[in-house]
């Protein structure tokens, strides 16, 4: 039982050593760091992208995707505040008491190992009680204390005598901080919400570990309306959210936030992180390729997937932009921002079709002198926005007049027999003009004829039944809220502001200790003046000179 309990004390006593409050202060400091690098409660493909198969599971084992939520984090984190508390148990009590305590004599061997020590041999033209008194008004806002003992006069002042406190305040201000850490963790959140104008929503999403986690709000929260100002560029400039807070069926709060203005209520923060389409309606106009020059209108909408019952293809839409500006200037380091016009995205899919991620502009693409080159989009073969490479269709799809042209030219075309010369195919193409345009063809033709025969050239590559342009939209955001609650945060701030007061008390209130020792001698009195500090010695040194010199005036040398 003794060496149980001597293994006890011994434990609690390691517990509560500055070495291992360092090693797992050094630790947490490292951890917390590779949290902070490293992006946390991020989607799961994206650190696969990021770090490769091998790397991404040997993070993924660690935890480190959700690091302060794992055992081993929160496992330091505890063991940590129990080296505190046990540091605090200890050494506190010993504190306090040493602050309490005021032992004003001196033995001869500490007198002589003090830091700072003067002497004086004087006549007895000075009694015990004005030498005494000359020492006392030197040091103005000093705690005196004097006693008799074995024919000496001691004189004792202090200054800063509860310097102990800041180290106290410190460490404890430090547990403070890990206790409101560690209430945030186990019961505070943060999670992302999106609300399309006119809905309301109640539900957050989040990461948790690895899987995708969700929970209710004891509230709803309804958009009221989402506006966005855009820089020159096209970047975001500032875009707000009105929102309301339906609590029980009431509308409790109605407000506008904008990043970094949050609203609270009940204890949870509702940032405005992000923006995107709430599910905007979408119209596509689709050209058959069958050469019947049949065109039809296909309605469909963002984040949905349309089938076409005739051809088999289906147009899963991923996002719609009502604005694209991009920089049209021709020239290397030139800056030309212009909007482009609306914009939707779409895989198409179908039997005998490799699938491919298309963004398909509304607008034909008007060059930097204004000219009309056609309509276009953007293709990519992988899926991935980054592989994006431009196709230029040639023709200006929201003139029906060129859809026509196209398919009388390719009529008169398919007349032909293949060792046509160009004759032939220009007298095909003068066929083609009068079924569309007769006798009138318009100022442009020229521009159209150019457009034309770069879609003879383009189109019948495009190995889709048909070809879906964007032809009309009905637009609406959706704003990305993140809603957290952090319980401990008070507790935090209340640490944190503990901390600097301790802080302020350890670096500028240092214990400084003066001793006056009088013996009386037959020639008169020895008289000896010493001094030491805990902090800033050289400040103190400076202090002791200049009340020596003062005292030696007072007390005049023999």
């Amino acid at each position: 039982m003794n060496s149980f309990s001597d293994f006890l004390k011994q434990l609690w006593q390691r517990l509560g050593s500055m070495s291992l409050a360092i090693v797992l202060l050094m630790v947490l400091s490292i951890a917390s760091v590779i949290g902070t690098v490293l992006l946390q409660n991020q989607d799961q493909t994206d650190y696969l992208q990021q770090f490769g198969p091998l790397w991404y599971w040997v993070f993924r084992s660690l935890g480190l995707f959700d690091m302060y939520h794992t055992w081993w984090f929160l496992t330091l984190l505890g063991f940590l505040m129990l080296s505190l508390t046990a540091c605090l148990w200890r050494n506190v009590p010993k504190m306090l008491k040493e602050m309490r305590s005021n032992k004003v004599t001196l033995n001869e061997r500490s007198l002589k190992r003090m830091e700072l020590l003067q002497h004086w041999k004087l006549k007895s033209v000075m009694s015990v009680e004005e030498l005494e008194q000359a020492f006392r008004k030197q040091l103005y806002g000093w705690n005196f204390k004097a006693v008799e003992e074995n024919g000496q006069h001691f004189v004792r002042a202090d200054k800063g005598r509860n310097h102990k406190w800041g180290y106290i305040l410190v460490h404890s201000a430090i547990l403070i901080v890990l206790v409101g850490g560690w209430i945030s963790v186990q019961f505070g959140f943060r999670g992302n919400m999106a609300v399309a104008e006119g809905s309301m929503e109640k539900q957050i999403s989040f990461l948790k570990g690895t899987e995708s986690a969700t929970l209710d709000m004891p509230f709803q929260v309804r958009c009221n309306s989402f506006d966005i100002d855009f820089f020159q560029t096209g970047a975001p400039k500032e875009f707000r959210s009105n929102l309301t807070i339906i609590d029980e069926g009431k509308e409790v709060l109605t407000s506008d936030i904008i990043v970094n203005e949050p609203l609270f209520y009940k204890g949870v923060y509702i940032y405005q992180a992000s923006f995107g389409d709430g599910g905007s309606d979408i119209t596509f106009k689709l050209f058959h390729m069958d050469g019947s020059q049949k065109t039809r209108m296909a309605q469909t909408g963002v984040y949905k997937t349309w089938k076409d019952p005739e051809t088999g293809i289906s147009l899963e839409v991923t996002d719609f932009r009502p604005y694209n500006v991009e920089n049209i200037a021709e020239n290397l380091g030139e800056k030309k921002f212009k909007d482009i016009g609306p914009s939707v995205e779409y895989v198409i899919r179908g039997s005998g079709i490799k699938p491919v991620k298309v963004k398909s502009y509304m607008n034909p693409y008007m060059g930097p002198d204004g000219q009309n080159q056609g309509s276009w989009m953007m293709v990519s073969l992988t899926g991935d926005a980054k592989d994006y490479q431009p196709v230029a269709l040639g023709l200006d799809m929201t003139s029906p007049d060129e859809w026509k042209l196209y398919n009388a030219f390719i009529s008169h075309l398919s007349k032909l027999q293949e060792t046509s010369d160009n004759k032939a195919k220009y007298e095909a193409f003068q066929k083609a003009t009068h079924d569309v345009y007769g006798d009138s063809p318009p100022e442009n033709i020229r521009d159209i004829s150019i457009r034309t025969v770069q879609a003879v050239n383009m189109l019948p590559q495009l190995p889709w039944p048909v070809i879906p342009m964007l032809d009309d939209f009905e637009h609406v955001y959706y704003t990305g809220l993140q809603l957290a609650k952090d319980p401990g945060m008070n507790v935090v701030w209340i640490g944190s502001a503990i901390l600097v007061f301790g802080l302020c008390i350890m670096f500028y209130m240092p214990h400084r200790k003066l001793w006056l020792v009088i013996r009386a001698t037959e020639a008169g009195a020895e008289v000896s003046l010493a001094g030491m500090t805990n902090r800033n010695q050289i400040a103190f040194k400076e202090t002791f000179n200049d009340l020596f010199i003062k005292l030696d005036k007072e007390f005049g040398r023999s």
